[in-house]
């Protein structure tokens, strides 16, 4: 009988724990995935008669993952596994940035890392992320150094780029859409700098 009972006793134990984590599980929030996009543009700049390649970039590693990273206090690092990228970041940011840059131009000859070109380009635009994070409910921020090229030749322009986009309100109450937003907003400002700069080496 006293073996019957701890029979008993270990299969009522084990429903118990069975139930607690699946009643666990049952609460955990879903994973919510995010894709930048590209800022629509209305300038009336001529259009340039540029072929460009954009990319390639290289990122901090603490970027090169699927969660989107932001700032706690001092130099906390936040890693959220419930909000990620919907695409390696990497690619995402060049994708939009050859969108912004083509629309500014009114170029359909962009070709963005890592296709190559199936023409011959003018320039390629290789960039360096030196931080590209923020914080929800406040503002992201974006630090490139970037650089302009002809093929198999020496740079003909540098420049570094830096911008502190607010995120604005958003009905999210984590303010990660805001956020993304946010992000897509600073790469149109990125391809606005540069869009300039190849304003005046066409001239």
């Amino acid at each position: 009988m006293s073996q019957h009972k701890n029979r008993s006793k270990g299969a009522a134990l084990i429903i118990v724990l069975c139930a607690t984590l699946l009643a666990a599980c049952s609460h955990s929030p879903s994973v919510q995935f995010y894709s930048l996009s590209p800022t629509p543009t209305s300038t009336g700049d001529a259009p340039l008669d540029l072929a460009l390649a954009i990319g390639p970039a290289q990122f901090p590693r603490s970027l090169a993952r699927s969660q989107i990273v932001t700032r706690g206090s001092g130099s906390r690092v936040n890693v959220d596994e419930y909000h990620v990228w919907s695409a390696p970041l990497e690619y995402e940011f060049l994708r939009v940035l050859g969108d912004d840059i083509g629309s500014d131009i009114q170029s359909d000859r962009i070709a963005v890392y890592p296709r190559e070109p199936a023409f011959n380009i003018d320039y390629r635009i290789s960039l360096d992320v030196l931080q590209f994070d923020g914080v929800p409910g406040d503002s992201v921020t974006l630090r490139v150094r970037w650089a302009i090229a002809p093929p198999g030749g020496d740079a003909v322009a540098v420049n570094t780029f830096e911008i502190t986009q607010p995120t604005g309100a958003s009905e999210d109450k984590e303010g990660y859409d805001a956020l993304v937003l946010a992000h897509s907003a600073a790469i149109g400002a990125l391809a606005k700098s540069i869009t300039e700069k190849l304003r005046t080496l066409d001239r």
